[in-house]
């Protein structure tokens, strides 16, 4: 969807540009911001869409086949990866609200380099623990993955117990048809990127820095995806995570165990799918693989309890900029381009 409007948001007008299939904007000279690729913007706004969407799926539409067909969409439709990069850039637009944590990284640069502390955090982004302030931004992010997980594993929940109780119903036995194309239509979904509109972006940085503070240093709110989310904060306060630095971003925007869990999730539902038969069946692969294990990802990347599903058998030339994330103690305006 092409940003073409002008709109108003936290008292600011913004004029929105059309650019692709994302947006350029351009906010007022007053309200500070920092960098973000537009891919890592891209994945953020995956994140905070798929599990706004697939949170809100109710059993109230499990009233026929087609319902059914129509929440397994909305449950299935995120790419693995890029659900994982968005889960760690969504925290670090959270941790970018901690002022603490920007002076701390402002200092740090001061201290050495800001070339030198920008290598350090490629290379290792766990050294970002290293930064005054980290701790609140870890928080931040952790608070806001946790925000995001959370519902969704309720909804979850409340999805895999309704393919219980609908087998009351007749209809909810009888066969899915097309089995195998519903499955192919869901692993098409599974493998495409998602491209934010105009509502998509906005509702992405009203979400992420909505969180308030009061946060306390210290306990899970370290975990290797909240330390990568506030590595990829650091790294847009030093100008070094915009559209030029996205293939060195790499390390910071992925981790292992994360990217294993994303992946075990969707396999798990591509082999209930394979096998289900009635309708009520893909409820429960929609309930459990689609949501409960997805959530379970995000709730344990944040340092919760639940444990990730278990695998199933068988001088150059100008920068380019990305977007503008709004930083502490600015109202959240808009996502804009940076100013070149």
């Amino acid at each position: 969807m092409a940003w073409n409007k002008h709109w108003m948001v936290a008292g600011a007008a913004v004029a929105v540009l059309a650019m692709g299939g994302l947006a350029s904007a351009r906010q007022e000279r007053k309200a500070p911001g920092v960098s973000l690729a537009q891919e890592v913007v891209a994945a953020a706004s995956a994140f905070e869409t798929y599990t706004r969407g697939a949170g809100s799926i109710s059993p109230a539409v499990f009233t026929n086949g087609e319902g059914v067909a129509r929440a397994l969409v909305a449950g299935s439709a995120y790419k693995a990866d890029q659900l994982e990069t968005g889960m760690i850039a969504y925290g670090a637009i959270a941790a970018l609200q901690e002022p603490a944590f920007l002076e701390g990284v402002r200092e740090a640069a001061r201290q050495t380099s800001r070339e030198a502390l920008v290598e350090r955090l490629l290379a290792s982004p766990e050294s970002v623990v290293e930064i005054e302030g980290v701790g609140l931004a870890a928080a931040r992010a952790q608070m806001a993955l946790q925000g995001r997980g959370a519902p969704l594993a309720v909804a979850g929940k409340a999805v895999k117990q309704s393919a219980y109780d609908i087998q009351r119903e007749t209809w909810s036995k009888g066969a899915v048809a097309d089995n195998a194309g519903r499955l192919a239509r869901v692993k098409q979904l599974s493998s495409t990127v998602f491209a934010p509109g105009q509502e998509d972006a906005g509702r992405l940085i009203q979400a992420a820095t909505g969180a308030g503070g009061g946060f306390a240093e210290g306990g899970r709110v370290f975990t290797p995806v909240t330390v990568r989310s506030a590595a990829l904060a650091a790294l847009a306060v030093l100008d070094a995570a915009g559209d030029a630095d996205t293939a060195r971003l790499a390390p910071v925007l992925s981790e292992k165990k994360a990217s294993f869990c994303m992946k075990i999730a969707k396999l798990n539902l591509y082999q209930c799918l394979a096998v289900a038969g009635p309708h009520y069946e893909d409820v429960f692969c929609l309930g459990q693989h689609a949501m409960i294990d997805t959530a379970q990802c995000v709730n344990e990347a944040a340092g919760g309890s639940l444990s990730s599903p278990a695998a199933a058998p068988p001088s150059p030339p100008p920068r380019p900029q990305g977007f503008v994330i709004p930083v502490a103690s600015v109202a959240p305006s808009a996502i804009a381009q940076a100013p070149r």
